[in-house]
Formats: structure tokens, sequence, C-alpha cells
């Protein structure tokens, strides 16, 4: 295929985008298991609070793990290694996720023992993202990424929209709890060729950044000593600030969608399965369209036009009472959320400071994941107390609302494509 696609494979930078393609595609399997996580937790008989939990808790644990994994990883020059071994282990988890329906102890429900599970494993995935967006800076140069990532992300929501239809219409008609456990265990065993194609990704080993006695700095420490470098890098600054305000309203309606939907609509498997195939195909042509989009409006410009939709999906939802209509609301946010992702994602990594990236990248996910944290149970409180769809729309126009951040502290640097 790579030689149809006219592919270098002697080029390294060719190979590793190519392997980091390939890669995505067989992730996407056990993603997509993933995606049927709070289902699952629900038919299991989670409450509406545990499954805000599987949320909010492992925005937690990334609060306490994330610095101190970035400055674990400086002080590495073979990080791939450590990344790898990571992730592996996470993947791993969901071994243990499929016999989870034959683990009974007594005092805890099945549901409320699979969502600590799943917060247990959050942590081997928050060393593993903290390490693989500054991995990504390294080995993809700034005129390939948008090519790279909108092929990652086509590639990866046309496989999630065939992989969650057909599991959404496996659940619907195989046995309960067996059809949730061989979904896991296949999708585990079809992700292992994901792992093969990035041990094949050369990653050139680099100098250790830190020495010896900063390591034994404390995390509140390493925390106030990349807080005081901000003012060296307000592009940087003014993307933490933005995000977070973006972000709010969207963390806390996160864990109300599936409780909406099963809870008072009541959705099958198989809906949620076509929720997730519509979504992913919109989302296919959100990246296409805002990929040539972007090169005529800029990055900055296509960032701001964006985000500030962000918040219609769970607007839109709150304002509907019946399934239908949330598949029209699912494709519109598709659409949008491929030119959020791109723009966003590019802009990021353009203002992660180069001089220190896993740390600066365990600032950012560190900050993010602290509004996480509350965000959430605030979101399941109030939809519990008020119902799920007032809470949903006040939800989005708080994210609509905080979005023009990004319009009122604008990021200034445009990227230069040329290097």
């Amino acid at each position: 295929m790579h030689r149809l696609l006219h592919i270098d494979l002697q080029n390294p930078t060719e190979r590793n985008s190519w392997y980091l393609v390939l890669e995505i595609f067989w992730a996407t399997f056990l993603g997509a298991a993933a995606s049927f996580n709070a289902a699952f937790a629900i038919r299991l008989g989670a409450t509406d609070t545990q499954v805000g939990l599987l949320t909010s808790l492992p925005a937690l644990l990334a609060v306490l793990v994330l610095i101190p994994a970035g400055r674990f990883l400086n002080t590495r020059r073979n990080q791939k290694a450590w990344l790898l071994g990571s992730l592996a282990l996470y993947r791993s988890g969901f071994l243990v996720v499929a016999i989870i329906p034959w683990l009974k102890f007594a005092g805890i429900n099945q549901g409320a023992l699979l969502v600590f599970w799943l917060v247990f494993l959050s942590l081997p995935v928050h060393f593993f993202n903290v390490g693989f967006i500054p991995l990504l800076s390294d080995v993809i140069p700034p005129s390939q990424r948008a090519n790279v990532f909108t092929a990652r992300n086509v590639i990866y929501n046309a496989a999630l929209s065939v992989c969650v239809y057909f599991y959404g219409q496996w659940l619907n008609r195989i046995e309960f709890p067996i059809n949730y456990q061989l979904m896991y265990v296949v999708s585990y065993f079809v992700a292992l060729l994901s792992l093969y194609y990035l041990v094949k990704i050369h990653i050139p080993e680099k100098p250790v950044h830190i020495h010896v006695q900063e390591r034994k700095q404390s995390l509140a420490a390493s925390f106030r000593t990349i807080r005081k470098d901000l003012a060296e890098y307000p592009d940087f600054r003014k993307i933490v600030s933005n995000t977070m305000f973006h972000s709010i309203g969207l963390w806390m309606a996160s864990p109300l969608y599936m409780l909406y939907y099963v809870r008072d609509l009541q959705a099958d498997d198989a809906w949620i399965g076509l929720l997730g195939a519509v979504s992913s195909l919109a989302t296919i042509g959100g990246f296409l369209i805002w990929r040539n989009r972007m090169q005529r409006l800029g990055e900055l410009r296509t960032l701001k036009y964006t985000i500030v939709l962000g918040g219609l999906f769970p607007f839109l939802v709150g304002l509907t009472n019946s399934l239908t209509p949330i598949l029209i609301w699912v494709a519109i946010n598709g659409l949008v959320a491929g030119g959020i992702s791109l723009s966003h994602l590019n802009t990021l990594l353009r203002v992660i400071p180069e001089k220190d990236r896993p740390g600066y990248t365990a600032f950012y996910m560190t900050v993010m994941n602290i509004g996480a944290v509350i965000s959430p149970m605030i979101g399941v409180a109030l939809g519990e107390r008020f119902g799920f769809p007032i809470i949903l729309s006040l939800c989005g126009l708080l994210s609509i609302i905080g979005s023009f951040s990004f319009w009122i502290w604008p990021i200034k640097s445009e990227p230069d494509y040329a290097s």
C-alpha cells in the first residue's frame, strides 16, 4: 500500500508518519470497545455518581501523576520503551475488564468494581499521553503535521464508525455479559498490532534535560518553576487558560450523555453503536473539510471559528427528548469537532516550549485535569437535581461563552510551514 501512496520507506520521516497512520487503525478496535465502558458500567449496576466518577477520578489521578511523569521521562534518554510499556499495561487491563462480571465481592456491585478498575487503568494511559504528544513533535516536522494528523483521524474515525456500529449490533443480539466480554478480549488482541507498528517508529535518543538536583524537586516546586516561566511563553499561557474556559462546560456535560441516553431515553446498545458510527463518519468529513479550509483561513482563524461551536452539541441534546434527532446533532458536532481538533492540536504542538516538551505538556494536561476533576461531579449532581436535559443545555451555553476567550485573548504567532 505504501507504494500506491508513493511513500518512501527509506526516508525516516515518511516511514515514521506511515507507521503512525497504520498503528491508529489497529488501535481503533480497542478504542471502539472502550466507548461502551459507561454503558457496561450502567448495565452492571453502577449508580449515576459512580458513572460520574468514571470521568472525574481519572482526572484527579492525572493531576497527581502528570508532572512527575513528565519530569521522569526527561531523565530518560530512551523514552520510547517507557511509553510503549505503559500503553501495553493499559491495554492489557481490558482483559480484566472482561472478567469483572465473574468477580463477586461482598458489598460491592460489579458496576462500581468496573468503574474503579477503569479509574486505575487511567494511570498508565496518563503516563503514555504525557510522552506521546512530545513524541509527535519530535518525529513529524511542522510542515507535515496537518497531513499526518488528518490521515490518522480519518482512518481512526472510519474504522471507529464501522467498529462501534457492528459492536452495537453484536451487543444487542448476544446474551449479556458474554457479549461485552468477547468484545473486549477480541479487541485487545487486535490492538496488539498497533503496538507492533509503534515499536517500528524510530525516535532518536535525546539528551537528559534535568540535572540530578532538579529531580529531587517536589511536585509543588516543579509546578511553580514552570508557572514562573510562563511569562516567557505568552502563547502557551493563553492556550492553557483559553482551553480551560472552553472545556469546563463540556467536562460538566461529559458523564450526562450516557446517563440521559440510557436512563431517560432508554437507548439500547445498537443505538449507542449507531450513534458512535454517525459521530465518526461526520468527524471524517470535518477533518477533510477543515484540512482544506485551514490552508486558506490559517490555523488560528480556524481555531477561533470552530471552537465557539463546540458547545452546540450539549445545548441541542438538552433540548431533545427523543433519540433520532440526537443523531443529527452528533453529525453536526462531528463536522465541527474535526476543525477544532485539527487546529487546536497543531496550535498546541507549536506553542509548547521546546526546551522541556514533556514537562510543559504535563503542565498543560495537569491544568486541564484540575478542571476535569470536579466538573463532571457538579454536572451529575445538578443533573440529578434539575434533570439531565436542562443541565446539558446550560453546559453547552457555558462552553460557548468560555470559547470566546480565544477571541478576547488570541494566540498571536502563526505557524511557519516552510520550516
